[in-house]
């Protein structure tokens, strides 16, 4: 199971659950497309939306990361989202896909934005467009 962060800091969908701050779709060809959408997600410093849509592979991962929001004011709560990854699919059935942004690194280093360390990522999943209500089987708030 995966959790979610905050989704305040993600726009909702009219079906519920949550969808990527870009527009539109994107064609994953080869190396040179993936490095660029991954560029674009993986570096905070930038402004630029991306089509994926963040996770974390563990509970504590996400409560540690909302805590030091609040704490940097950023927030003034969270709300933890767990996640069935089964679950996310679009109405037909067929699974979005979930990149398991360590093993990206693994096998591409030169893909970490400047920066960005190996540590912050290594338990990140991300998950192209959206993730439907349907894959929400839990929330709770967190507070500092």
């Amino acid at each position: 199971m995966a959790t979610i962060p905050d989704p305040s800091l993600r726009p909702h969908d009219d079906a519920g659950g949550f969808k990527c701050c870009a527009k539109g779709f994107i064609q994953i060809c080869n190396y040179n497309h993936l490095a660029e959408e991954l560029e674009i997600h993986l570096n905070w410093y930038s402004n630029e939306p991306s089509h994926f849509v963040s996770t974390f592979g563990t509970e504590s991962h996400a409560i540690n990361w909302a805590q030091k929001q609040i704490e940097k004011g950023i927030a003034q709560d969270a709300t933890l989202m767990v996640i069935d990854p089964n679950e996310i699919k679009k109405t037909s059935g067929k699974p979005f896909p979930i990149l398991k942004v360590q093993d990206v690194i693994e096998q591409y280093p030169e893909l970490l934005p400047n920066g960005i360390r190996e540590s912050w990522v290594r338990d990140e999943f991300l998950v192209l467009y959206k993730i439907p209500a349907q894959a929400i089987v839990d929330q709770y708030d967190i507070w500092y």
